[in-house]
This record gives structure tokens, sequence and C-alpha cells, in this order.
């Protein structure tokens, strides 16, 4: 599914890339302003753009989970690399049958890489075309051949997010000069939930939020983020405002929810919704459990099939089969008639449970790595009890089944309060004890404040090193009550902790978070003794989250800066890619008397260009 264009960041020429989108429910858009050039990041832990990792490296593996825009990538370097690409899928293939001879070997671009007979065939081609430029993508780097360089895919940050906002809502050209207040309705409707702004951080995500979007009739309250803190030894108030909202839609906050309004919204206007519904859930789970689809089943697809290279008959994208499959084995009986909203049409905080849930057919595949979203989906509709309680079954329960556990109950707005704090309680142990990263995740995953609030009471220890582990943790929560405590972290007095402290919040989901950092990179009194450590890490910090509220600040240290800060203002700002930077960075490049800062300011202007 390709979600992107060329954006006006860039200042490169716009490539033309075919969009295979899923049915696009707004009218509005408007598909010659989309592509946001994506992040990726290397196994150094080192950020770049796509477009300059493809120039610099003959060899690349893309990663990422399902959505995060893997397909859309390779259609972007195709569409750059010209006629000289061939762009394939090795979906389209028997792995005893794959292609050797290209017409085009300039760029040999491969989607899907599951199987080892995929990885040795991309081995064997580096070989056989040493001069051709590769790319391929995977769900992760352990498909990486030999030789090849693996990135991952960077989830959208803030400055990315606004832009593909603004290529949904544009505006004309007498008015583009102003503030493009529709775009900043649905940001502001984005960023009033945590767990909307966690649904907006991956590409089709974003896509499907966009979709189900309706603008807020009137004005309404503003939704308050900020939340009473127990005491634990650290200060709840900080010098930090919550930000004031008006104009705030309500937006789904659960992955299911989402896809539920989504289909719910398309299929609301076939003749029979709920014939139509049937129709595609049965398909979803028959293809899932290995049989074909045939040719009938295209035309009974609503947009959402596709005939693949090899005439194979598939879903547009793998999540939209994997949920349907699951409210398949929901047995609902229809499209949830009771879940209504004045804006949209249907719900955005339940789902209504579906009728006779049969669990049977699932339990015996639970493990199996192929259905793991069929059953995250099936626990977002419903069915999170079932699927935790099975996932803990036993005395002594693998970590694998403590982390399914936990995303499953995480997919759901209402979890069983008992497997929760078993859950909680096993996740934190393996966090704290353990360094277990994977634990980390699945905590992020849950928002936990019963977690939060056992880390917090970590940053009152006297040893510096378990206040620094603390914070490291917290800043993997993604729950605004973690964010008070970091933000009150702020004066440690440890300098490692204080860096430690902006770091976490660099990786934070809210716009709460780029105030406090613009502090810590000015050095104000509001956090502790800041020196060039403290607005280094701020400026690193800055450059993770991608607000354009940054650039202005960032390109003062640029140019003023000491040297080591000046280089990191310059990566911060290579991050950001922000067009706001463009003028000034041309003036600085143009006129400063300063050799470096020239050449910085012109080095940040070559990255913009990418390929």
């Amino acid at each position: 599914m390709n979600l992107f264009r060329k954006s006006k960041t860039s200042l490169s020429v716009a490539p033309v890339v075919s969009l295979d989108l899923l049915p696009i429910l707004k009218t509005e858009y408007d598909p010659a302003r989309v592509y946001i050039v994506p992040r990726v990041r290397d196994a150094n832990d080192q950020v770049t753009h796509l477009d300059n990792a493809a120039r610099q490296h003959a060899r690349i593996l893309l990663t990422g989970a399902a959505g995060m825009g893997k397909s859309s990538a390779l259609q972007f370097i195709a569409a750059h690399a010209g006629h000289g690409a061939t762009l394939q899928s090795f979906a389209d293939f028997h792995p005893q049958a794959l292609p050797e001879q290209f017409q085009n070997a300039g760029w040999i671009l491969f989607d899907d890489v599951t199987e080892p007979a995929h990885i040795a065939h991309l081995e064997t081609l580096a070989q056989k075309y040493p001069n051709a430029k590769i790319c391929a993508t995977a769900p992760d780097a352990k498909h990486a051949p030999a030789g090849f360089t693996a990135f991952a895919l960077e989830p959208l940050n803030e400055r990315e997010m606004i832009s593909f906002a603004h290529a949904w809502f544009p505006q004309s050209a007498a008015h583009e000069a102003r503030l493009n207040r529709a775009a900043q309705n649905f940001i502001a409707s984005v960023q009033a939930n945590a767990g909307t702004r966690e649904l907006a951080l991956t590409p089709l995500y974003l896509f499907l939020l966009l979709q189900v979007y309706e603008p807020a009739a009137k004005q309404v309250a503003p939704v308050p983020e900020k939340v009473a803190l127990p005491v634990v030894g650290t200060s709840a108030a900080t010098p930090f405002d919550v930000p004031q909202r008006v104009n705030v839609s309500t937006l789904p906050a659960r992955r299911a929810q989402l896809f539920d309004m989504y289909v719910h919204a398309k299929l609301a206007r076939e003749n029979d919704p709920e014939f139509a519904a049937r129709a595609l859930e049965g398909i979803a789970l028959s293809t899932k459990r290995g049989q074909l689809a045939q040719a009938d089943h295209l035309a009974r697809g609503y947009g959402y099939l596709c005939e693949r290279a090899n005439g194979r008959i598939a879903f547009k994208h793998t999540l939209l089969q994997d949920f349907l499959a699951a409210r398949a084995l929901r047995l609902s009986k229809g499209i949830t008639p009771n879940v209504r909203s004045s804006q949209a049409g249907f719900a955005c905080e339940s789902v209504m449970p579906f009728d006779n849930p049969d669990f049977a057919p699932l339990r015996e595949m639970l493990l199996d790595p192929a259905w793991r979203e069929v059953a995250l989906f099936y626990a977002g509709l419903g069915g999170a009890d079932a699927v935790a309680a099975a996932s803990l079954e036993g005395g002594d329960v693998p970590p694998e089944r403590l982390y399914l556990a936990a995303y499953a109950l995480a997919a759901t707005t209402e979890p069983n309060p008992a497997l929760l704090e078993q859950v909680v309680k096993s996740l934190v142990a393996r966090a704290w004890d353990d360094r277990d990263e994977n634990a980390i995740r699945a905590l992020g995953e849950l928002r936990s404040n019963q977690a939060s609030d056992f880390f917090a009471a970590k940053l009152r220890d006297k040893n510096a090193d378990v206040r620094l582990r603390a914070a490291y943790i917290l800043g993997h929560l993604h729950t605004d009550r973690a964010l008070e405590y970091l933000l009150s972290q702020l004066r440690d007095p440890s300098t490692e902790v204080r860096e430690r402290v902006i770091a976490a919040l660099g990786q934070s989901r809210s716009e709460r978070v780029v105030e406090p950092l613009l502090v810590a990179l000015r050095g104000d009194p509001r956090v502790a003794s800041s020196d060039t450590r403290m607005k280094i890490a701020a400026a690193q910090a800055l450059g993770e989250y991608g607000a354009d509220k940054s650039v202005p600040a960032l390109l003062v240290d640029l140019q003023v800066g000491g040297p080591e800060l000046q280089a990191h203002a310059q990566r911060a700002l290579e991050k950001i890619r922000s067009p706001f930077a463009v003028k000034p960075l041309q003036a600085i490049a143009a006129t400063d008397k300063r050799d470096a800062v020239r050449q910085a300011a012109a080095r940040v202007l070559q990255d913009m260009a990418g390929m």
C-alpha cells in the first residue's frame, strides 16, 4: 500500500509514484502532494532519510512491521531510479523459481523477503550484478543477506504527521500563506489522546485516521492531559503548561476500533452492508487458512482486493485481511448497529461485543507468528480476556506468551483488571531486574500508570545509576503520568540523569515536550544548570521529536554554538527537514562570514535535497 509522494520539504523534483491505496473515503484528498520521505535507522543507531540511504548504499534491506510503508518506500526508490529500476515482489514467485534476468538492472528492487531462499537469491544477484543497486524489504533485520545494510523504517515524527495532514487538507494558492486550520484541527484531535497519538506514528494507521476523521461541528471544551500524581517522592508540579485545545474531534484510540470504523464507513455505502461484511470476512478467513481466492472474489472485494502480478487474488494489505479474519472468528451478525457517533456515524470509544465468539479455532493458532495479528485484532474486538488468559496458562509462562498477553490486553480499552495486574507485575520485574527491552516495549503498549508509578519511585533513589535506569524506562512507557514524572526530574542533581531525562523526552509522543526541550537548549533556569552537554542532549532530542517549533533555536545554534553543539544542531535539522528551514539555511550558506557555518548550512540543504 503506497501512502507517500514526494513532500515539498524536499528540494528535489517530485517523482511520479502510482498510488495503490485502500479505498479513499475523503474527496478532498490531493495525491499529488503526499510523499513524506521516511527516516531510517541503521544497526549503529544512526538516522538518515531513505533517499540519502539509497544514494549512499548499494545493498539495502528496509525493515519494519506491517503498515510502516515498506512497499511505498520501494515505489519511491523505483520512481527516482527511473527506467533502470526493476520492482517485483517475492510473494509473486515460487521459492524455487525466482527471477534471475532483468530487462534493466540499474536498480533491482524486491518486496516481501520472508524465506531463506529469498535471502540466498539476493546474495546471488549481488554477485551476478555487481554494478546494480539492490534494495529489498523484510519484516526484520534477521532476513538481511550478507553484504546488505539493514535500515529500520522509523515511526512518523511530528513534522511528518503535519506534512501528511496538510496534503489531505490542501489550501488554494491564494491561501497557502495562511494557517491551515483544517490540518491543525486534525493534528490537535490526534494529540488529544495518547492512544491516538500512538496510532498516528504508523503511516497506514495515520491514513486510516484521516479516512474516519470528521471535523468537530463546534468548539468543544479543551481536553486535559495532565494527570494527578500520587506521592512517590517526586514533585508533581512542573513549570510547563498543559496545551489547551479547541475544535477537537474524537478519534479511535485502539487499532481494532480504527479498522472497524474504516470498514464500517466504507461498507455503509453499499446496498447491503451486512452481506458485504460477511463476504469479505469469509474471503479473509479462508485465504488466511491457505485457500486461494478466486477471480469472482475480486468483484466482491469492494475495493479491498487486487490481482497480483502472478494472477493471484489477494487483499491490498495483509493487516486488512487479518482484521477481517478476526471479525469472522468473532462471528459478528452485522456491522455493530448500536455503535454510533453524531460526527461520523460510528463509534470511537468502544466496539460492541460480537455474538457467539468462537475462540477454539484461534486458540489452536495462537502461538503461530502468522496468526499473531489476527489474535491481536480478535483481542481488540472484545476477545482480549480469552487471548490473554490462554497465553498465560501454565505455571511458568515463557516470555513470548507473556508479551502476547500484554499486547492483547493493550488492544482493548477495558482489560480484565486481574489479568492486567498479573501481566504488568511480570513485565515490570523483567524490565527492571532482567533489563528486558521486549518487556519495556510491552509496557509501553499497555501505557500502564501502575508501571509508571513503580519506576517513578526509583527516581528518588540516592544512587544516580538507579535514577538513570528509571528515567530510561519511563521514557518508553508513553503515558502522560510518566511524562509528568520526567518533567519534574529535569532538575536532578546528576548531569547524567538530566541528560537521560532529556533523551527520554525526545522519545515522547506528546507535544508537551517541545517547550522543556527548548528551555534546556537555551539554558533556561527552569532546568538545572545547563552546560554544553545538556544543550547537545536537547538538540538530539528535538531532532528525534521533529517539531517545526524547534527550527529557529537550532538555526541559532548552527550559527553561534560551539563546534560540537553546531554539529548536533546540524544533524537535528537534517532529521526534521522542515520547509521553514530552507530559506534561512540558504541565506546562511550564502552570506555568513564563517566558513564552518556556511558549510554546515550547505550540508543540511544537501541532505534535504536527497536523491
